[in-house]
């Protein structure tokens, strides 16, 4: 057996506890989380625990069967299901201590029956159906369902616990009116001498947006896993964390030909001479087909690089080629990142529902039974990575880095520029755009705040920043750069890049006894036009995922 899975999906369960004390601060009322499907894909006894520490009053799931397996696994918490077909397992569920949603008569009597055959009470929430038109009590069979679920509870076989509904998500009309609907039914079940305890209508996407609707309860699944179900708000808008990264690794590297056909069909030929990375991830484990050809990106070693051919059943082809350019070199068993967390610049599951029309509920819940579920106390990537330090002997050394660093930037990199005056920024700023092949002159853009350099290549443009007479983020965000379009150079930008998930920083030290460095208030046009020919050193460092193996 191998020692580590080649198939891994990560769960942070700091990311998902934080996720189920944030609803339950925004809602301000009990919080059930759901965990049908093997907690939608997430590994059901993992999120169980995390979720009830954190604060959820019970466990939804759809079926009797599921409910059982987490009583296996230790769950002795209160567990709701609500999908009962004709042969459910009435007596497991009683024996269990699990709640059953009723709809029908029969389902009442069925418990009722195993409740009396092991002289115990089964605890039921009424399930009524509000205009989603499918599974609860019609509006018609209210009355006989209610009343005899109070004659059961008044001979001691059930206990009736609370009332429900689905909704429908089609509009604020027709949310408000299955509200309504409800609270008909409420009204109805009080009139009958029975006071519910729980009352929920809401999942998640009411619970976030529809505080009307909350009652006492909600019912929270997708959104408790950090992922949203709205197309134009994402999770970090509503203040949540994706829980989920999925992982694998490379298991072969092959040197490609321009020519190449890659993968069954060739519907990939390589364009030019590339790397390809194989990884043991196919659509039986959760990768879709249909994301063949999309131009689909995992991550390895913090570069994004494009899925290339077929996707297979057990595994798909990467194309590394942009670690080549970038002369980072990969080895069999490093590891790739299929989704994770889009704030800490990871690939999202969002952007696959997005490619092939379907929702992230959908792709989270495939994720395959290979797929080794893991949890981890922390999803975040750390922060900094290794340091290269180099010494610089003078200003052509200084532009010839510059060059060297500008060659392998591309658009989305972000570099943060520190040092005094006459440090050299200006010269390795200028190096930088050369390397970029942007139009020039570059020079220090102090009285501008940011200056902006085409591209005369195709490529990126350089946007030159001075961040010195900036207050804070908020104040970078206002300048209105295209950090995901250009190559940004933001001088003096230290503690303002925190929430940018990946960036580089580079600081310019001048040797001990070197001429005093004004303060940036002195600064010039050219800040480094009187720099000294004196030894510098440069210490280059890449924080977050895409600089994982480092800058050089």
């Amino acid at each position: 057996m191998s020692t580590k899975p080649m198939r891994i999906a990560e769960i942070s369960l700091s990311a998902l506890k934080s996720n189920v004390r944030h609803l339950r601060e925004h809602t301000g009322v009990n919080l059930i989380a759901v965990m049908k499907s093997n907690a939608y894909g997430h590994g059901a006894p993992i999120v169980a625990r995390a979720a009830l520490e954190a604060g959820a009053m019970m466990i939804g799931v759809a079926d009797v069967d599921e409910a059982i397996a987490l009583r296996k696994d230790g769950i002795d918490a209160p567990i709701l299901c609500w999908l009962i077909g004709p042969r459910a397992d009435f007596d497991g569920a009683v024996e269990h201590c699990i709640e059953v949603a009723v709809s029908r008569i029969e389902q009442l009597e069925a418990l009722a029956a195993a409740a009396r055959e092991q002289q115990c009470v089964a605890t039921v929430q009424l399930k009524v159906d509000t205009g989603l038109s499918r599974n609860g009590a019609s509006e018609a069979d209210w009355a006989p369902l209610f009343s005899r679920a109070i004659e059961l509870e008044r001979a001691g076989l059930v206990r009736v616990r609370g009332v429900f509904s689905h909704l429908s998500n089609a509009g604020e009309a027709a949310d408000a009116a299955q509200g309504a609907q409800l609270d008909s039914a409420v009204e109805l079940l009080r009139g009958l001498g029975c006071e519910p305890e729980l009352i929920h209508l809401a999942a998640s996407e009411a619970a976030l947006t529809r505080p009307s609707l909350h009652y006492n309860t909600v019912r929270v699944g997708m959104a408790m896993y950090g992922l949203s179900s709205f197309t134009d708000r994402t999770s970090a808008d509503f203040g949540l964390t994706p829980v989920m990264t999925l992982k694998s690794e490379l298991i072969g590297l092959r040197e490609a030909p321009a020519g190449t056909g890659v993968s069954y069909e060739y519907t990939h030929v390589a364009e030019r001479d590339t790397l390809l990375g194989l990884v043991p991830f196919g659509y039986a484990d959760g990768l879709p087909r249909a994301l063949s050809g999309t131009g689909t990106n995992v991550m390895v070693a913090g570069v994004a690089c494009p899925i290339v051919g077929r996707i297979a059943m057990d595994q798909c082809v990467v194309d590394l080629g942009e670690l080549v350019a970038r002369g980072i070199s990969v080895e069999v068993g490093d590891e790739v990142v299929l989704f994770g967390d889009p704030a800490a610049g990871l690939p999202s599951v969002d952007d696959w529902a997005r490619r092939i029309g379907t929702i992230n509920y959908e792709l989270v819940t495939d994720i395959g039974p290979r797929v080794a579920r893991i949890a981890v106390e922390s999803g975040q990537v750390e922060t900094k990575q290794q340091s290269t330090t180099l010494h610089i002997a003078d200003p052509d050394a200084m532009h010839a880095l510059g060059i060297r660093l500008g060659k392998s930037f591309v658009a989305g990199d972000l570099v943060i520029l520190t040092g005094p005056l006459g440090a050299g920024k200006t010269t390795l700023s200028r190096g930088i755009g050369e390397g970029m092949g942007v139009r020039g002159p570059v020079t220090s853009p102090t009285f501008v705040l940011a200056r902006t350099h085409p591209s005369l290549v195709g490529g990126a443009p350089l946007v030159h920043v001075d961040a010195y007479r900036l207050a804070d983020a908020a104040e970078l965000d206002d300048l209105d750069l295209d950090f995901e379009g250009s190559v940004v150079i933001a001088e003096w930008g230290a503690g303002l890049v925190e929430e940018r998930g990946s960036w580089i920083e580079i600081v310019i030290e001048r040797p001990t006894g070197a001429t005093a460095a004004a303060t940036p208030a002195d600064v010039t046009l050219d800040s480094d036009a009187d720099e000294d020919v004196e030894p510098r050193t440069v210490t280059i460092t890449g924080y977050g995922p895409r600089y994982r193996n480092g800058v050089l």
